[in-house]
């Protein structure tokens, strides 16, 4: 297995408010300014469109992003990864927040690679200003250039393992810190556990029936409760990736999360906005 590694760790940006201090009119330069940003592209192709403004009653998301990053996931995966990312990530309104994660390889004590960052608050909630919109395209494109790292095809270095079960832990403490948020969990991974513990790889070493029950009575599991669960990347056609696929729906049941059927797919078109209905 290969893995991206890098030394950037707990990354973030400031994003300040337009200020006019040539003369010109605030909305006129806040559009200005609003263009200028959305010109800028990732590596090529038009701008995405700004998205939609936060109603009154939005009940701000928490979206945590999971990236599998091992030689078993192709290069065309990564790829679909990333136009997922950028379509999902231009829905996210005023006060949402994004935190994107690695895929740890063996345990808990390994240093993570995460990135959280808000999207800014509106400056008022009373009207609609030019500077909001400025400032949530400003976050859009930065959080889009920036999470290209998790989905590159390039400089992934030797792995030991992909432990999704201690990376569930990490999002189980982002799902802590923001119970007034609904939470989307979004992994892209192939769902294959594969350290000291446990091999999902061909089934080399599954875990025994009633394992999820004794870890549960021994309070090991995460605490997911509320989280809607989406995978992406996850095979479904054989025998063997249908019984993977059974342990995290049973998994996921303990931890208090949801996972429908319909979220637990190979190759998604797209990532709905609400896949468990929260709104």
């Amino acid at each position: 297995m290969h893995r991206m590694h890098s030394a950037h760790r707990m990354h973030s940006a400031s994003y300040e408010h337009v200020r006019s201090g040539s003369g010109w009119p605030v909305a006129a330069l806040a559009a200005a300014v609003l263009l200028a940003v959305l010109a800028v592209g990732c590596g090529g192709g038009d701008p995405p469109p700004p998205p939609p403004e936060a109603s009154d009653d939005h009940v701000p998301e928490l979206l945590v992003l999971v990236y599998d990053r091992s030689s078993s996931i192709v290069d065309h995966e990564l790829e679909h990864y990333q136009e997922l990312t950028r379509s999902r990530i231009q829905t996210l309104q005023h006060g949402d927040h994004l935190v994107a994660l690695e895929i740890l390889e063996q345990s808990l004590q390994e240093d993570p690679d995460r990135w959280s960052q808000a999207v800014p608050s509106r400056e008022r909630n009373d009207r609609v200003m030019p500077r909001d919109s400025v400032n949530r395209a400003r976050f859009i494109q930065d959080a889009r250039d920036y999470l290209t790292r998790y989905t590159n095809t390039d400089e992934r270095a030797p792995a030991m393992g992909t432990d999704i079960l201690s990376t569930l832990h990490l999002v189980a403490t982002e799902v802590a810190a923001y119970p007034d948020h609904r939470t989307t969990v979004v992994l892209f991974s192939d769902m294959l556990q594969a350290n000291d513990v446990m091999n999902m790889e061909g089934l080399v070493r599954m875990p025994h029936a009633g394992w999820i029950q004794e870890q549960a009575g021994r309070g090991t599991l995460p605490d997911l409760s509320g989280a809607c669960i989406v995978v992406v990347g996850a095979r479904v056609d054989t025998s063997a990736s249908q019984r993977v696929r059974a342990f995290w729906e049973e998994y996921f049941e303990a931890t208090g999360a949801v996972l429908n059927r319909g979220n637990y797919q190979h190759r998604a078109v797209r990532i709905p906005e609400d896949p468990c209905g929260q709104g």
